[in-house]
């Protein structure tokens, strides 16, 4: 019985893994836009994501498979850069849409301000 154990022991080690796989896309501005399914090597053992943001409003997007990975996050004065690494089956899927509800809210809202501040009669 131990022999039978040792051996179904040495088995799934030995079973060859499925290679990763990954969501793809570049230089996009919806996270809808990426959705491709890539197949990724068997070095290939991590997904990224990158998002290159400006000023908050819009958002570019690219997606993929990698050997090395490392995380990163940039603020700049006109926007932000984030760059993160996952090891599991189509880990990359969450992202940045490409208008944020919160800055287009934010500018209804200033506009519509200023109209009603302008006055009623000046419309």
């Amino acid at each position: 019985m131990k022999a039978v154990l040792a051996l179904l022991a040495v088995g799934l080690t030995l079973h060859p893994g499925s290679a990763l796989h990954c969501y793809s896309c570049r230089d996009q501005v919806s996270n809808h836009d990426c959705r491709h399914v890539q197949n990724c090597t068997d070095s290939e053992t991590y997904c990224w994501t990158k998002h290159n943001s400006t000023v908050d409003i819009m958002t570019i997007i690219s997606k993929g498979c990698s050997s090395h990975c490392v995380e990163d996050a940039q603020n700049y004065y006109v926007g932000k850069k984030n760059f993160t690494c996952c090891s599991t089956d189509l880990c990359n899927a969450n992202g940045a849409q490409a208008l944020r509800p919160a800055a287009v809210t934010l500018l209804l809202l200033t506009t519509l301000g200023g109209l009603l501040l302008w006055g009623p009669s000046r419309l």
